[in-house]
């Protein structure tokens, strides 16, 4: 059924005509707009739009070709190196200056100070609904922990702010540490479970609920390797019983399931010349491409490639395969045989998108597979059983993919359990922008690009990443200017 353009929908296209931020300071007070803290925050109304600014902030992080979500694929052996609006960071040769994550530091510091001004604001205002009022509190903890958490992995320590302030009074706040960062987007997401709804439903769907937010503790938690404060978490996701596997892979991903069972968390887009699609699908497929089957116009000449690596990965009969890349295109009217493309989030069957940035397909932040695969992770850390209850959801995986079952005989202990669980997340999860994620949680980034980039075809050893420091990017540039001291806001060590 084709999703509908909801209120909750509508407030956030509104609140991104004005949600272009200045770039003068990463957090700097809101522009002027409806949601102003001069003229607004008076209402239950002016929070419901408040909150769908945060929203749209978020948005724009999935949201074009050239996005951040884009930058985290291309950092991975997921896909060839050498790809455009990737700025070196496929090459391990990115520096303070990449643009696509210095707007991705933007949006991310953005939805944290929108999510401020609301906690600042909130217990303030009288509600018509008292029920609304822990709900939307909910969302800005949940939004704000999302952002920190981001921040945190990809950067390192961050500045805590938890109130609005100055420009002045921010350029005071030094960095803490990755650590007190994570423990300060643990401390947001746990308020959020205790405040937000186990579901939306009518105009609302699509908003973070208590179970997103549980979601997004637990993956704080795994990138930790703290498995067991992930798993009650994770357990209490799979216990909702509101939440199940796509029984087709397909419909994890075409725009007919957005918000459906499999569907945690994702960010939300509109078709019908909304204004509200994205133009990121269109970016997976290359220009002079024009199929009505797969899109109904030429795609992009940035495309990203998929690296052979990655096309072998799939065993033999692996259904998500030919979901997720695609082969033997005709190009401007010659078959192109040798590369492969970005299949996954061009797949549509409700709403077929009438221009290149109309395409109404959800992008997925947690899908409830994930939950299954980081539970049977912990399951495993936890302590190896043979043919237990990680090997039954494992094989739940492998089996809507299907493959057959992997057995004790074949996975014979703890070790071999985690590269098995490693191998399935590569191919389920590919191009969803965890691959790296992964990876640097698994203590294996530097080993394994290092490998992929010895391969003839990912120029046989011309790149590498040269040292554990680029675990996490480069502080922007602008953002170091911008403080101009070394005391408060300092580079990374290694850039």
């Amino acid at each position: 059924m084709r999703k509908h353009v909801n209120i909750f929908v509508l407030f956030v296209a509104l609140i991104t005509c004005f949600s272009v931020v200045s770039c003068d300071d990463f957090l700097k007070t809101m522009p002027e707009s409806s949601y102003s803290a001069a003229g607004s925050y008076q209402s239950q109304a002016d929070f419901d739009y408040a909150i769908a600014g945060v929203y749209a902030a978020q948005q724009n992080l999935y949201q074009s070709n050239s996005c951040w979500f884009r930058l985290m694929i291309s950092r991975s052996d997921d896909t060839r190196n050498g790809a455009t609006y990737t700025y070196g960071v496929d090459q391990f040769s990115d520096s303070d200056n990449v643009e696509n994550l210095t707007s991705g530091w933007q949006n991310l510091w953005t939805m944290i100070n929108r999510c401020n001004l609301i906690l600042d604001k909130i217990d303030a205002v009288d509600f018509k609904d008292n029920n609304r009022k822990s709900y939307v509190k909910g969302e800005a903890y949940a939004l704000r922990a999302w952002a920190y958490y981001t921040l945190a992995w990809q950067f390192g320590g961050m500045p805590l702010i938890d109130h609005e302030l100055t420009v002045a009074e921010t350029k005071s706040v030094a960095r803490a540490s990755q650590d007190e960062t994570f423990a300060f987007a643990e401390a947001d997401f746990k308020n959020a479970i205790d405040l937000l709804p186990e579901s939306w439903v009518g105009t609302d769907l699509g908003r973070v609920t208590k179970f997103a937010a549980a979601g997004g503790l637990a993956r704080l938690y795994m990138f930790q390797s703290k498995f067991s404060a992930a798993k009650p978490y994770l357990k209490d996701i799979i216990d909702s019983g509101l939440y199940g596997m796509e029984e087709d892979y397909l419909n994890c991903f075409t725009d007919s399931h957005d918000n459906g069972k499999e569907r945690i968390w994702e960010v939300q887009f509109t078709g019908n010349l909304s204004g509200e699609g994205q133009s990121f699908s269109t970016g997976m497929l290359p220009e002079g491409y024009k199929d009505a089957v797969l899109i109904p116009f030429s795609g992009y000449s940035t495309a990203m490639q998929v690296s052979l690596p990655m096309v072998d990965a799939y065993e033999e009969g692996d259904l998500r395969k030919d979901v997720s890349i695609v082969t033997n295109l005709t190009i401007d009217g010659v078959v192109e045989s040798k590369y492969h493309y970005i299949l996954k989030y061009c797949h549509y069957d409700a709403y077929t998108p009438q221009t290149q940035s109309d395409w109404a397909n959800n992008i997925p932040i947690l899908r409830y597979t994930d939950v299954k695969m980081m539970y049977a992770e912990c399951l495993n850390e936890e302590g190896y059983v043979a043919d237990g209850e990680a090997f039954n959801i494992l094989n739940e995986v492998r089996g809507r993919a299907g493959l057959t079952p992997l057995s004790a005989s074949i996975v014979s202990n703890q070790d071999a359990f985690r590269k098995a669980i490693m191998q399935e997340r590569r191919v389920e999860f590919a191009f969803e922008g965890l691959r790296w994620n992964d990876l640097v949680r698994w203590g294996i980034a530097q080993e394994v690009i290092n490998q992929h980039f010895l391969a003839e075809d990912e120029g046989g050893g011309r790149y590498s990443m040269e040292g554990d420091f680029r675990k996490i990017f480069a502080i922007p540039y602008a953002e170091l200017s911008r403080y101009n001291d070394e005391n408060v806001m300092w580079q990374n060590p290694g850039y």
